[in-house]
């Protein structure tokens, strides 16, 4: 009975949630909304509204579906693929732009929805400002400050990350939502999300999204909780060779320093356990405290790379820590893949979809879009992905020894020896 209410609450929200999208879309008449089967006739058979819709059936859905991983483990590679695809919309970096605000699904009016993906926390212009003189900037910043009215270190995260890759003029879009979003009534941040994606989705005029960040294991709860009925795409990876892909990441700082104070704390990983399903909100409060606290008192921020692990730790410690924050994180995330429903949930690996880019892409794509013709996309995408060598062999066997004891139990668990 409890599990039926949850189900009908859901529907009754994501229907009111549709209604705001598409009248939104409708207000803006540059726009054609593609109209979703959800709402009844009389929601629909206004003339006013029927004049604005596309010649394509209103019998269209929009469904949603996420990419989980633990990070570096190929899901830019795979969004990147699925970009290309006519009835998707590949939405990339999305909750790593709202920085950790968004852990335990709080409930935001449009404005502070808004503001969180407008604005970029205090520490970020000198984040961005390091890694722009170690060239060291992560790929998925994808923003053009170029020819872009903003510089980097200053760009709204949303602007910085996610936009540039739905559409050729991101400021118009960006724009667009700044005069939007904060009329939008107040909810969870999952529910303020899927009004974004749908809205997104069709504006682009696309029948599916598909939302995948970096270290989505993080967000699994929250995303679960209010996205019950999506599709997921679990994309695992060899956990040596993630660790050393991580060490490399400056995105990754902040949180696996939060992690490793954490672990000098409660070694056993007890505490990040039970905050991850349990005080979820605490988290975020003590992660985003931390981080403050570290930049006031300890002028972390300036460092040449802010919120990184202590400068005089030795490379092997270095590895150990990485190698502890993947294994808790993917135990973690594997604990709330479990309660997913086999028929919503496909795994498939990155060694397979570099060793076999059309079959496991065409696993991905029938799974996403079972009814489609997907040939012509395979053909156009099936050369994108390209191996590479494995870094973790470099090392020489003493260095490896302490991170691949803690790693193995993990990666047996995912099937890697």
């Amino acid at each position: 009975m409890r599990a039926h209410s949850r189900e009908t609450d859901y529907a009754a929200s994501r229907k009111r949630r549709h209604c705001d999208t598409i009248s939104t879309l409708f207000e803006l008449s540059e726009l054609a909304a593609i109209m979703v089967h959800r709402h009844s006739p009389d929601e629909i058979q206004s003339p006013k509204l029927m004049a604005g819709l596309p010649s394509c059936s209103p019998e269209v859905d929009v469904s949603g579906a996420f990419v989980l991983s633990a990070g570096r483990s190929g899901s830019t590679l795979l969004s990147r693929a699925l970009s290309h695809h006519p009835e998707l919309l590949s939405i990339s970096e999305y909750w790593t732009c709202l920085w950790m605000r968004s852990i335990g699904n709080p409930n935001w009016s449009g404005k502070t929805y808004w503001r969180h993906l407008s604005y970029p926390p205090v520490w970020y212009s000198n984040f961005i400002n390091q890694a722009q003189l170690a060239d060291a900037l992560p790929i998925e910043f994808t923003y053009d400050q170029i020819k872009g009215r903003y510089d980097l270190a200053h760009c709204p995260p949303i602007l910085t990350m996610t936009l540039p890759s739905l559409t050729s003029n991101p400021e118009k879009v960006f724009d667009e939502l700044g005069r939007i979003i904060p009329g939008w009534q107040k909810a969870s941040v999952t529910g303020q999300t899927e009004r974004l994606f749908d809205y997104l989705t069709l504006r682009q005029k696309r029948q599916m999204w598909i939302e995948r960040s970096g270290l989505s294991y993080w967000h699994i709860p929250d995303i679960l909780s209010g996205f019950p009925a999506a599709k997921y795409v679990h994309l695992t990876r060899d956990g040596r060779d993630v660790v050393l892909s991580m060490m490399g990441m400056r995105l990754f700082d902040p949180i696996v320093r939060f992690s490793w104070l954490l672990q000098s704390v409660a070694s056993r990983g007890h505490l990040q356990s039970y905050m991850y399903f349990n005080m979820r909100g605490a988290a975020r409060a003590s992660l985003l405290w931390l981080t403050e606290v570290e930049r006031k008192l300890t002028q972390q921020h300036s460092r040449r790379r802010p919120y990184s692990l202590p400068d005089d730790m030795t490379f092997e410690d270095r590895l150990a820590v990485y190698a502890k924050f993947w294994a808790q994180s993917t135990r973690l995330g594997l604990q709330a893949i479990e309660r997913i429903p086999s028929g919503q949930l496909l795994t498939i690996r990155y060694e397979d979809l570099i060793a076999d880019p059309r079959s496991t892409l065409r696993v991905v794509i029938e799974f996403l879009r079972p009814d489609g013709r997907h040939e012509e996309w395979l053909d156009a995408v099936e050369r994108m992905p390209r191996s590479r060598p494995k870094r973790w062999l470099e090392l020489d066997a003493e260095t490896r020894r302490a991170a691949e004891e803690i790693v193995a139990p993990v990666n047996a668990a995912l099937r890697y020896h």
